[in-house]
């Protein structure tokens, strides 16, 4: 039986907690679906990413680094990444879909967004600064099995210092087992 995304987030967030990695403290709790909807029509799967969780605390002082979910990058409250399309409104892969939504950002701006059109189910795509967006996974579960699957294969360490790090090398070759070049 194929798990659901949330059972994947779950396992990603529990990664998190055996990392002993200071975003699982700062997680703001999910929200209930009404209160998703109510920005528009949005496909069961985003509805469920933001049911798990609605972003992260933040403090002005915060290092970004603690409120990782992967190396770099930290998950979107709603309110955030709706406010954060209007800054995308002239990429023509974004214009291909019904709509789109971020879920996670980097400090510099990269993001990880689903992107769907019509019935089918969302993708998720890369835009990073000054580079084409790409459809960087087939679907939402996808992306969050192969952050776990970094986790247990050795991907995504703590570093030296306590931090989150990736083996480029490993992600890749993990990401061409599970999605193919």
């Amino acid at each position: 039986m194929e798990e659901s995304l949330s059972d994947r987030l779950d396992d990603l967030e529990w990664w998190l907690r055996m990392l002993r990695r200071p975003v699982v403290d700062l997680f703001v709790p999910g929200l209930p679906p009404d209160r998703i909807t109510r920005y528009g029509p949005l496909p069961p799967v985003v509805v469920e990413w933001f049911t798990w969780h609605d972003g992260v605390t933040r403090g002005p002082a915060q290092d970004h680094r603690d409120v990782e979910v992967i190396p770099g990058y930290v998950p979107l409250a709603l309110a955030e990444a709706i406010g954060m399309r209007h800054a995308h409104d002239d990429d023509p892969v974004l214009a291909l879909g019904d709509g789109w939504l971020p879920l996670l950002a980097s400090a510099e701006g990269d993001l990880f967004a689903a992107l769907w059109a019509g019935p089918h189910e969302p993708r998720v795509v890369e835009i990073r600064s000054g580079e084409a967006t790409r459809i960087e996974f087939p679907d939402l579960p996808t992306m969050v099995k192969l952050f776990v699957e970094c986790f247990r294969s050795g991907g995504f360490t703590v570093d030296s210092e306590g931090r989150l790090s990736a083996d480029q090398a490993r992600y890749e070759d993990l990401y061409a087992e599970l999605i193919g070049s």
